[in-house]
């Protein structure tokens, strides 16, 4: 039982692609080191930042093993194309990583947010990370500036976008600012828990945790805001 989670299927030897197929055609695995047959029972999630089916036409990827694999395909799309999603992201990252490090927690003045979202983000969700991590660790105060973000986008050689005139994100976000407070409170809630959930890979226990609610309190949220998609 359980789920298994492989991350960047289209980087994944034919060797190996053989095997998975094996596993959840058959039901069966044998071990490393092993010459007995074990039975294979879980759920299988897949992610990848390859187009597979350009990988299967350039005989790269199992066709057998693409079918298998792709019964309920979801398109995350990159953050370049969601960059209303940035703001709540780094509200949540900074959370974890201020939990992880010991620091405190992050303060991101607008004028930081606005650079961070002008990016392009090849590498999506983890270089974003990886940017708030080196922010978070220079300088002695927890409020992060637009300048200390241009400083770490220079320092790691990204290519660096100039930020368009801010616009405060919770006014971008709500929209119609004379929709009903609870319209737009749910609004927010549902792009926090969006965001959590990307930023732990679907993990509802991490994501929680890093909201700071219970799990239960999220089945809840997530119960409650049918509608959200991540």
């Amino acid at each position: 039982g359980g789920t298994l989670f492989l991350d960047e299927i289209g980087d994944m030897p034919p060797g190996l692609q053989a095997k998975l197929l094996r596993a959840l055609q058959e039901g069966e695995f044998e071990p490393l080191g092993s010459n007995r047959l074990m039975r294979f029972e879980a759920k299988v999630i897949a992610a990848t930042s390859r187009d597979l089916g350009q990988l299967v036409r350039e005989g790269r990827f199992r066709e057998d093993l693409y079918y298998r694999l792709n019964v309920l395909p979801i398109r995350v799309p990159p953050l370049r194309e969601r960059r209303a999603d940035i703001a709540a992201l780094v509200e949540a990252l900074g959370e974890d990583i201020a939990q992880r490090s010991g620091l405190p927690q992050p303060e991101y003045t607008a004028d930081a947010l606005d650079l961070l979202a002008a990016q392009r983000w090849r590498g999506n969700v983890r270089e974003l990370r990886n940017v708030l991590e080196q922010a978070s660790l220079l300088g002695d105060s927890s409020r992060i500036d637009g300048a200390r973000i241009a400083q770490v986008l220079r320092e790691t050689g990204i290519e660096q976008l100039e930020a368009p005139l801010s616009v405060a994100p919770v006014a971008a976000e709500a929209g119609d600012p004379l929709r009903p407070l609870a319209e737009q409170v749910a609004a927010l809630e549902r792009r926090a828990i969006a965001a959590a959930l990307q930023a732990c890979g679907g993990n509802k226990v991490a994501a929680a945790k890093m909201l700071g609610i219970s799990r239960a309190t999220l089945y809840e949220r997530l119960a409650e805001l049918a509608d959200l998609t991540v």
